[in-house]
């Protein structure tokens, strides 16, 4: 045991207002008040214990901390009345302080030796805190708690009031974190005057606010207070549990690091748990690109292992080479000794040794049983790296797992992010391209760049199918609904305004009843744009404010105009009817085509990946790409693309018997035509940016795009008939090989019940700029054919 005076924070803010004073007053007082309810042996031992401390003390309540050297009995008695007789002191952190202060006076050999160099009797280490910064001020959330537990029995929880301190060791620079449990029974706290008075439900909600201590130092000030007494510290070491918890909150406080301060913070934190600095910690997340690893220089900075392979030049293709051939066979490895001769063990070893590693260990990192990254530990001494410390860090490989997992699914968010901002939703075949791009953006702008460019993104050769599925007359069907609703308006309009001139009188609604015949009788005799326009204006300009102001103004013709306003709501009114029922149709059309669509091209994508992009109009068009630059890792066969046009013959027909079965269903009797262009020669085709889509790439390609756009209302030659027609299938091409193969599809859905024996071969009329389309048609069996269909594509695909 050691008795000497030791101040370990000696310039504490804040200490000139805690007036402390050593005194064994208050100790005394808790060993009478044992005694008399002691019942054992033990009452011996305290009358002894207080006879003793009332000697030496000879009546004296205050002592300076200089003059209790000369009673270390007094203090060896306060030992051992508080801890039992068998304890050995020398595994116990414990001192004795003046109260409120860090004023050591007396504790065990192992608390001094912690605090100060044995031989020299010099400080070597320095109380710090939480955030391993030298602590300046008093702990005012500790007192204050104990203030106001002690005077206003109020239990006030403050976050610091657990004091957890590190002690830096002034030779090493490392700090060891411990928990300081303070036993402030023996302290008394007397006030200087009378004691102020503190509305504990406004310290309650300064409590919630995180403003309870600046409350308190205004309305509770520390000088209105002095403390006689005497602490009793015993000090844990929970380094390890702090490294931990520190871990933690690292990872599931991402928001609050900037950069990739949470690497260093968890490497600092890794540093102190191996207790030495020599040691160096690398943190390398394993990032990967279409399931391939890729070199980011932002994270693997942190990387022992990426740092050895800068010392070869091309740092990307030797760590990439490195990395790669460790993630196929991922295990543990530990080499205590690296010198110039070692031929054993990793192909890295000898880079390692380059850069002056003596020691290195690799231990993969798992999260969720697929490998999230690797720890890297590693030392320029040897004998420092031993197994011991390799043990110490199973405790935190589960968070550090958690920490390389995250920058994984940051780089995968990042990725995506690019893709959202300068492409579209991407479909899962050509994904691995888009991420490709988005990546090379990424690394881009880690390197600098303040413009990056992301990649255009073309596949070349691929083999487009063009369809349609058009729903006939849907814009004859459009102005005729319109025609029709326009009539019922008007009709109620002008019953309206004939009963507001019998009410008001208004020479004004004669005129506008003049207005709404005339414009009934257009409508009767068909509108051209131009009268539509006209008379969305005359609506709008005149009626609808006339109405707004009898509705406004004149309460008394409420019900007088309440049925034309109700008829002109599009929700529910009459004078939308028809409208609302043909848009109705339109969706469920629709609706039907595209479920169709996506329920097969999920099961095609299994045969062989392929693009597929629909587009909604009155109707459905789509394009699909098939092709071996869409898909690199398989290999491509003409035998996809056979299957591919099959299907699409058998779905077109399947949408066929669909959207007729839903005649029975919807308000207008809608029909579909379904058409198909054939185009055997493979295209190329980039992605546009500013349309979000694919578009075909060259000269000689482009003719495919201008055909898709003008087939879809062409005649037959010589005739004003159109080539696609309800409850059939029209294929257009441009020669006779690409007929054939069709041709069999055709007649193997016949056999099958699905097509009708009536193929037509067919000319088609001149195009502007395409000449030589041919075409044929086919019809489709529309009863009893959806059983067959759907057996069927589930065999073809």
């Amino acid at each position: 045991m050691q008795n000497a005076v030791l101040n370990i924070a000696e310039k504490l803010e804040g200490a000139e207002l805690i007036d402390s004073h050593l005194s064994f007053r208050r100790f005394i007082d808790f060993l009478k008040d044992r005694k008399m309810h002691e019942k054992t042996m033990k009452v011996k031992y305290l009358e002894f214990v207080v006879s003793h401390f009332e000697h030496r003390l000879a009546g004296r309540d205050v002592i300076t901390p200089e003059e209790i050297v000369e009673h270390e009995d007094i203090l060896q008695l306060i030992y051992s009345t508080l801890f039992p007789a068998i304890e050995d002191e020398r595994d116990n952190l414990w001192a004795l302080s003046v109260p409120m202060r860090p004023l050591i006076f007396y504790g065990t050999d192992l608390f001094y030796d912690m605090l100060r160099d044995p031989a020299t009797k010099q400080v070597r280490a320095s109380l710090v805190d939480k955030d391993s910064k030298s602590r300046k001020s008093i702990n005012l959330e500790f007192t204050y708690a104990f203030i106001i537990k002690r005077l206003y029995n109020y239990t006030a929880y403050f976050p610091a009031t657990s004091i957890i301190h590190s002690f830096r060791d002034e030779e090493t620079g490392m700090s060891k974190f411990y928990q300081l449990n303070i036993d402030t029974r023996f302290i008394d706290i007397i006030p200087k005057g009378a004691l102020p008075h503190v509305d504990l439900d406004t310290l309650q909600e300064h409590l919630h606010a995180g403003t309870a201590i600046d409350f308190l130092v205004h309305h509770l000030p520390l000088t209105l207070f002095r403390f006689e007494g005497f602490s009793a510290m015993t000090v844990t070491d929970i380094t390890t549990e702090y490294v931990v918890e520190s871990i933690k909150n690292s990872i599931l406080k991402p928001n609050d690091c900037e950069g990739d301060s949470h690497y260093k913070d968890v490497i600092r934190l890794l540093k102190v748990l191996s207790g030495t600095q020599t040691v160096e910690f690398g943190l390398l997340p394993f990032l990967q690109v279409n399931g391939k690893p890729v070199f980011s220089g932002e994270i693997c900075c942190h990387s022992v292992l990426a740092g050895a392979a800068m010392h070869k030049g091309d740092v990307e293709k030797t760590y990439l080479s490195m990395i790669e051939k460790y993630y196929h066979d991922p295990k543990p490895v530990f080499y205590e000794h690296i010198n110039e001769s070692y031929e054993k063990g990793l192909f890295f070893m000898k880079p390692l040794w380059r850069t002056g590693i003596k020691a290195y260990a690799l231990l993969p990192v798992w999260y969720n049983d697929r490998l999230a990254g690797v720890l890297e530990v590693s030392c320029r001494e040897e004998g420092v790296l031993d197994m011991s410390l390799l043990y110490k860090l199973d405790l935190v490989l589960p968070l550090l797992a958690q920490l390389l997992q995250r920058n994984i699914d940051e780089l995968d968010a990042g990725i995506k992010q690019v893709i959202k901002e300068n492409f579209t939703s991407i479909q899962p075949a050509v994904e691995w391209k888009f991420n490709e791009a988005a990546w090379h953006y990424i690394r881009q702008r880690q390197w600098g760049d303040h413009q990056p460019v992301v990649d255009t993104i073309y596949f070349k050769e691929v083999y487009p199918l063009y369809g349609a599925v058009d729903i006939r007359n849907s814009t004859i069907e459009r102005n005729d609904a319109l025609r029709k609703d326009l009539e019922a308006q008007f009709e109620i309009l002008i019953f309206t305004l004939l009963n507001l001139q019998k009410s008001c009188g208004l020479e004004l609604v004669e005129e506008l009843i003049f207005e709404c015949k005339r414009w009934q009788q257009a409508i009767n005799r068909g509108l051209t744009t131009a009268d539509e326009m006209e008379l969305n204006t005359f609506l709008r300009d005149k009626v609808d404010g006339f109405f707004k102001h009898f509705k406004d103004i004149r309460v008394e013709t409420t019900d007088i105009v309440a049925p034309y306003l109700k008829a002109m709501d599009e929700a529910e009114g009459v004078a939308f009817k028809h409208r609302r029922e043909l848009e109705l149709s339109i969706q469920s059309i629709n609706k039907t085509i595209a479920g169709k669509l996506d329920a097969a091209t999920e099961e095609i994508q299994k045969t062989f990946p392929s693009y597929f992009e629909k587009f909604r109009t009155d109707g459905v068009e789509y394009d699909i790409y098939i092709g071996q630059s869409l898909t690199p890792d398989k290999i491509f066969d003409q035998i996809y693309l056979r299957n591919l046009r099959l299907w699409q013959l058998s779905s077109m027909a399947s949408i066929a018997v669909a959207t007729h079965a839903l005649l029975t269903e919807i308000p207008g009797q809608l029909e579909t035509t379904q058409l198909i262009f054939v185009h055997s020669n493979p295209i190329d085709i980039s992605f546009r940016k500013d349309e979000r889509r694919f578009d075909v790439e060259g000269g000689y390609n482009i003719r495919y795009q201008v055909v898709k756009k003008r087939v879809d209302k062409v005649h037959l030659r010589n005739s004003s008939e159109r080539l696609t027609q309800p409850g059939k299938i029209a294929i257009i091409y441009f020669n006779e090989k690409e007929a054939e193969e069709y041709m069999e599809y055709v007649k193997y859905l016949q056999e099958k019940g699905i097509l009708n024996d009536d193929l037509e071969h067919l000319e088609l009329e001149e195009l502007q700029g395409v000449s030589g389309l041919k075409a044929f048609r086919v019809g489709v069996r529309l009863e009893g054919a959806e059983e067959k269909l759907e057996a069927d594509a589930k065999a073809e695909v």
